[in-house]
């Protein structure tokens, strides 16, 4: 048996990956889904999430209190959480996946990538921007903008899917995943079997900027599905059964 920990990504829950975590429960294995700091049921206030150590605290606590080791799965931004414990606590991690997820080099953050023009000037990114308020606290997502939202976030999502999640999403996402530097080392993090997913439709973090991280962090095994940012919403079954491949 094999335990899972799913890592939401910006304005997201942990419930997001309910639909994962039940095929791989399912199948026999331990699915842990922390609501990382001022997201989901956590109680902390967003001005308080001011580093990566306070803001990832859930999963850090998550990956503590198992027994043996876990796959850790990253989507989106929650791929710098991934790269963070793969650092700090690579003795208790099987392997990192990162689901469309931000995995940046050393002395790099996320923000760095999404700095670029491969990012700035993709047609869908253009298209949805002003979705996106950027505040004092955080990256603010402004709820009024569910056309924006949908064609970003869910652009292959059931309308269903879509009204489900939408009472789930918190406005403002902290900055600390976007600016943390990467502080990875080859004896530690470098050490790790490591698993990219690449999301082939993905209106959100576009495939160009998918690669980009890739070449900059060589050696993950790559897998591919053809779906937007949110697979675990509109592509389940194909999540679960990478993960499932990758548990062994």
């Amino acid at each position: 048996m094999a335990t899972f920990i799913l890592i939401h990504g910006s304005w997201h829950w942990g419930g997001c990956f309910q639909k994962v975590a039940n095929l791989l429960g399912a199948a026999g294995h331990a699915v842990i889904a922390p609501d990382l700091a001022s997201h989901g049921f956590d109680p902390t206030p967003t001005a308080a999430v001011t580093d990566l150590t306070i803001y990832a605290a859930p999963a850090r606590a998550a990956l503590e209190q198992i027994e043996g080791k876990a796959i850790l799965v990253g989507h989106s931004v929650g791929g710098a959480t991934c790269t963070w414990l793969g650092e700090e606590m690579p003795e208790r991690i099987e392997a990192l996946v990162y689901l469309t997820g931000f995995m940046a080099p050393n002395g790099k953050t996320a923000r760095d990538f999404v700095m670029t023009p491969a990012y700035l000037k993709d047609p869908a990114i253009v298209e949805t921007q002003g979705m996106l308020r950027l505040g004092k606290e955080g990256l603010g997502l402004d709820l009024a903008k569910r056309d924006l939202i949908a064609r970003s976030l869910y652009s292959d999502c059931t309308a269903h899917d879509v009204e489900r999640a939408f009472p789930n999403l918190v406005r403002v996402t902290p900055h600390a995943p976007f600016t943390a530097v990467s502080a990875i080392t080859p004896h530690r993090y470098g050490k790790l079997r490591r698993h990219y997913i690449e999301c082939l439709e993905d209106r959100g973090l576009p495939l160009a900027v998918q690669r980009e991280m890739q070449a900059a962090v060589p050696g993950a095994h790559l897998h591919q599905l053809n779906t937007g940012h949110s697979p675990f919403l509109s592509a389940p079954e194909d999540v679960a059964d990478i993960l499932l491949d990758i548990a062994g």
